[in-house]
């Protein structure tokens, strides 16, 4: 029984040579496609050992330590500001 890439190249084999070049292009659709696809998936994972990780640093440095008030802090950094050149 002949692999799925022996039957490929036969199919194509069988094709006149302007369909073939036609098969190419869409043979490098689809593998920058897959690429494309492949990374997204590979950046978008999430990472929770190292959001711990750096989550744990920033306790172990007192990151936070200069903040005396820390609902008052959160308030003023939620605050809404004008946008940088749309100042009313």
């Amino acid at each position: 029984m002949p692999t799925l890439s022996e039957e490929i190249l036969h199919d194509l084999a069988g094709l006149p040579p302007e369909m073939q070049v036609e098969t190419l292009d869409f043979i490098r659709f689809l593998k920058a496609k897959w690429a494309k696809n492949n990374a997204l998936n590979t950046e978008a994972k999430p990472n929770g050992f190292a959001v711990a990780e750096l989550l744990d640093n920033a306790a172990k440095n007192n990151l936070f330590a200069s903040i005396d008030d820390p609902a008052a802090w959160q308030r003023e950094i939620r605050q809404d500001r004008p946008l940088p050149g749309r100042e009313e």
